[in-house]
This record gives structure tokens, C-alpha cells and sequence, in this order.
């Protein structure tokens, strides 16, 4: 008779790890266009807003290299 084991939910805890990668993202990329945009007012901005800022600024294409550059720094 086959039989899976029962593992416990660890949900609360992968919920707690991903707000901490979404603040974590929110917070490069509002440094990355602070830094790269001085003049640009994004103090009152959410993620969305500042994802679409980025692009209009830069265009999709600097959004995926951005997106890549931030990958590697990541994995070091």
C-alpha cells in the first residue's frame, strides 16, 4: 500500500519570505531609479507605479536587463 507522507504547511513562512523578496525588490528598484533619475519625484510611488515609470523611462528592453543585472547581483 502506497502512502504520502504528510509534511507540515509552511505556509505562513513562505508568505513571510515572499513580502520579504516583494519589499526587497520594491526597495532596488526604487534605489536604482533614484540613483539613475535624481530629478524624478518617486517618493509616494508603489511597486506597479515605479515598474511603469522605469519603462517609460528606459523602455522594456532596459527593464529586462535591469531585471537580469539584479538576478546576478543576487546569486553573489
Amino acid at each position: 500500500m502506497h502512502t504520502a507522507l504528510a509534511m507540515p504547511s509552511d505556509g505562513p513562512q513562505r508568505q513571510q519570505e515572499s513580502d520579504f523578496e516583494k519589499d526587497e525588490n520594491y526597495l532596488n528598484l526604487w534605489g536604482y531609479v533614484k540613483r539613475r533619475y535624481p530629478d524624478v519625484s518617486i517618493e509616494d510611488i508603489n511597486f506597479t507605479e515605479l515598474v511603469n515609470l522605469k519603462v517609460q523611462l528606459e523602455g522594456p528592453r532596459g527593464l529586462r536587463e535591469w531585471t537580469g543585472a539584479i538576478a546576478s547581483v543576487r546569486k553573489h
